[in-house]
């Protein structure tokens, strides 16, 4: 049960940051095309680009914490100092 939660987590994590990058990626076109446009319709674009980083960072923020859950109920972390792996004697 605990091992497919982790799961569950893992994947929302996976899911949510994917929508966020996606999203950073279609509003970075936005912006270049503005910046071909020029004029009102370039400023149109930048801001509906705003309003889309701002979703696509709460998106983003909601992963994370999806990510920090499925750490702690894991009991480490990527980043864990541990000798997982422990040295062979070189003599």
């Amino acid at each position: 049960m605990k091992k497919a939660f982790e799961s569950l987590l893992h994947s929302l994590f996976g899911i949510f940051i994917l929508i966020a990058v996606l999203i950073g990626a279609v509003v970075a076109f936005m912006f270049a095309a503005g910046f071909l446009i020029g004029g009102p319709s370039a400023t149109q674009l930048a801001l509906a680009g705003k309003k889309a980083l701002d979703y696509a960072i709460k998106i983003a923020a909601v992963g994370v914490l999806f990510g920090l859950f499925a750490f702690y109920i894991n009991g480490r972390h990527e980043l864990a100092l541990r000798d997982d792996h422990p040295e062979e004697n070189i003599e």
